[in-house]
């Protein structure tokens, strides 16, 4: 027998907690429930009167709940019998935490609410939640997501409608009562309108958001970019400088070589000079020792019949002195590698100066093409010219972006570029003097003491220096006032 109630343990569990019921009551149309569920179910009833939650029958008044004892041994019995092929219990669903909405219906643990009724103004777990699936009528009701379902403060309805007048939400008896004649709509009507605001307002956020992603891959690619480039500018310079240190050890083997090649050539010539030189002197020490011999005799018939055999020493005065110089002096090759040295380092450290100048060069920086420069890599344009001083606007890489006074957003090299110094504009303008022809600056938009009649084209000649201020005789323009930083000298 306990098997066969096991078997149908479905139809007694309450429709309202899906499970076993626990201290079961029978209502009149004879349904049974927990008795705290259909209390519970009761006081959150709301139409204020009692009613079925299966066949919504309803009752004039709140019926007595009498305990069903025959249900109640029956469902004891099924709690102390354990079978062998019990269902698996449904599975463990989750408490609901601080913030979350709590079923309504759960009375040991609050469960976490998936699903909320606007019409039964309850939240429910899955397991509470399941007859608005199975009954009919339940089905009608409108399920939502989980929330708080506020009511209006004054008459306990739900906020179906907007007043647009007050921006509120309100019930649809405070549209006939303290919100009448007011622009009210109903809130759904409400929400469209300001959805379709709210998707245009997406929409845009979805554009900005994307812009700024697409700049951020592009910063992301350039600083790989900059990344590789300087891998690679490292790895060429280590290689140029290391060939650079090669040759120059070449170099020095070579001028090495050559300096012991001449010390042996040096040495070979010795060798041979002294070899001559001590068979000579052999070849007189001989002759000593016959003069010797015939100066000692005492028979001068015998010294005078020799006399004229005698070697004479004149035939050596005419054999030039043998002198020993060297083929290069030692002391100006130490000169000239010293000198070589000295030029070699000037160089190389003018010659970086200038490579590396260019990465001195930021945004905001005064800058003209470089007079070394005879054509620009992207072209002069219309009319920059060497003398043209412009502000760096932007540099990318190698490309740098300049606003001339003559020609805004000109691209150009880096490389092809220097800085304008305060010093540099000085220098320029100290070459000003009287008498020289002169015409206002390219760069110079309006000049401090006005045009007057003067332009750009205009050439005039120096009449007055002083200080700061500049008098030029132009012909359109005599005694023209200016200052001397505008003026550059016209060849």
């Amino acid at each position: 027998m306990a098997e066969s109630l096991f078997r149908d343990r479905d139809q007694y569990n309450c429709s309202v907690c899906l499970d076993l019921m626990s201290d079961p009551v029978t209502i009149p149309c004879g349904h049974s429930y927990c008795r705290s569920c259909i209390k519970h179910y009761w006081d959150r009833d709301d139409y204020r009167r009692a009613r079925c939650p299966q066949c919504r029958q309803d009752f004039p008044t709140t019926p007595a709940l009498n305990k069903n004892t025959m249900l109640a041994e029956i469902l004891e019995q099924l709690r102390n019998t354990t079978l062998q092929d019990s269902p698996p219990s449904p599975p463990a669903q989750c408490s609901a935490q601080p913030g979350e909405v709590e079923c309504d219906f759960c009375t040991d643990g609050k469960l976490r609410a998936v699903r909320s009724c606007l019409e039964c103004r309850a939240s429910y777990c899955e397991t509470h939640l399941q007859p608005h699936y199975d009954f009919p009528a339940l089905r009608k009701h409108k399920l939502v997501v989980a929330t708080e379902i506020l009511t209006c403060p004054g008459h306990d309805k739900l906020l179906e409608a907007f007043c647009r007048t007050d921006n509120t939400l309100i019930c649809m008896s405070c549209v006939m009562d303290e919100h009448k004649g007011h622009d009210t709509v109903s809130s759904a009507a409400e929400r469209d309108e300001k959805q379709v605001t709210l998707q245009a307002n997406k929409h845009k956020c979805v554009e900005k958001r994307k812009e700024k992603e697409k700049e951020l891959h592009e910063l992301r690619k350039a600083t790989e970019s900059h990344t590789i480039s300087t891998q690679k500018a490292v790895e060429e310079t280590e290689l140029a400088f290391n060939s650079l240190v090669t040759s120059l050890e070449k170099s020095c083997s070579e001028v090495t070589e050559s300096i012991r090649a001449q010390d042996v050539a040096y040495k070979d010539r010795s060798v041979e000079l002294q070899e001559q030189l001590e068979i000579e002197i052999a070849m007189l020490m001989g002759q000593e020792d016959i003069m010797d011999k015939l100066i000692q005799t005492e028979d001068n018939v015998y010294f005078l019949q020799n006399f004229e055999s005698m070697p004479s020493p004149s035939g050596d005065e005419e054999s030039p002195a043998r002198t020993l110089e060297p083929l290069v002096s030692l002391s100006g090759v130490s000169n000239m590698i010293s000198e070589f040295k000295e030029r070699l380092e000037n160089f190389y450290k003018q010659e970086l100066d200038n490579m590396f100048a260019k990465f001195h060069i930021k945004v905001g920086d005064r800058v003209r093409v470089k007079s070394s420069v005879n054509t620009p890599k992207y072209n002069w344009g219309c009319t920059v010219t060497h003398k043209s001083v412009g502000v760096v606007k932007s540099i990318s890489e190698e490309t740098v972006i300049v606003d001339f006074p003559e020609h805004k957003k000109w691209k150009g090299h880096l490389s092809e570029m220097e800085r304008v110094t305060a010093a540099d504009e000085s220098a320029e303008q100290r070459r000003i003097k009287v008498g020289d022809r002169v015409r206002v600056k390219p760069s110079v938009t309006n000049p401090k003491l006005s045009w007057g009649r003067v332009t750009h084209q205009s050439v005039g000649v120096v009449k007055r220096l002083v200080g700061q201020d500049i008098s030029v005789d132009f012909p359109e323009h005599s005694r023209w006032i200016g200052v001397v930083s505008e003026m550059e000298l016209v060849p």
